[in-house]
């Protein structure tokens, strides 16, 4: 994908994007690639990959889910966010959001905090630690409108990893490249005890055919105060023990 076809593959889903943000985005490629060569930030280091399965990718969100007030701000965190996607490609996309971008790694923080800038980008926080012990911090639990990641975590994992960050009436939204259409019912243990409820599910292709789907989960009630439980427990012992 070259950028000339990333913004008319955007523009036929109803999300045009202007020069300045393709601006924006060329500087984020070629800055990442260049970091890329001495920390390992993506495996995928074609250009025309990027273009497709890094931003246009980050940005189906706002396909399907359209910012439904775009003079307000909304808060929004990336769990495990690597090299910035979904979060960053979103903020581009999307200059009113409040961003925050958690991750694991120290080396990928790093580099999120020398994008952010070069980009200047405004309003975007970078963390570094561990969602299930962010998720007990009171300065991050239920204060987000979203929560969202794109992993390969089984969905009752990343309900657990997410839903704690969300404050009642925000939506978890999660980003899957396979789905299988048990996943919601056998997830219905995990959002009862995370005060969730299944949404919305989008099954889709990118432009190169490759499948995806978007999970959104409403919070409708508080997290009960054990979730998110201890690191690396969410994944090893998912709760109602099923993990799609």
């Amino acid at each position: 994908m070259t950028p000339e076809e990333f913004a008319s593959a955007l523009e036929k889903q109803g999300l045009p994007i202007s020069e300045q943000k393709i601006g924006l985005f060329r500087e984020y490629l070629t800055f990442m690639l260049a970091y890329n060569e001495k920390v390992n930030l993506t495996a995928i280091t074609e250009p025309g990959d990027i273009w497709l399965k890094h931003f246009y990718d980050s940005l189906t969100p706002l396909i399907f889910l359209p910012v439904p007030n775009p003079t307000i701000k909304f808060s929004l965190i990336d769990v495990g966010s690597g090299a910035g996607f979904p979060g960053i490609p979103l903020k581009i996309a999307d200059p009113n959001l409040q961003l925050t971008l958690l991750d694991s790694l120290q080396k990928r923080i790093v580099f999120l905090d020398k994008l952010v800038r070069k980009l200047s980008l405004d309003d975007v926080e970078t963390v570094h630690g561990r969602a299930e012990d962010f998720g007990q911090n009171p300065n991050f639990r239920e204060k987000y409108d979203f929560a969202i990641a794109r992993a390969v975590s089984g969905t009752n994992t990343l309900l657990e990893l997410l839903l704690p960050f969300v404050k009642v009436g925000g939506k978890a939204i999660l980003m899957k490249t396979v789905h299988d259409e048990n996943e919601i019912f056998h997830a219905s243990k995990a959002l009862e005890e995370l005060g969730g409820r299944a949404s919305q599910s989008f099954s889709f292709e990118l432009p190169n055919g490759d499948p995806r789907v978007l999970i959104v989960v409403d919070k409708i009630e508080p997290t009960k105060n054990k979730y998110p439980r201890k690191a690396g427990t969410p994944k090893r012992s998912p709760i109602g023990g099923k993990n799609g």
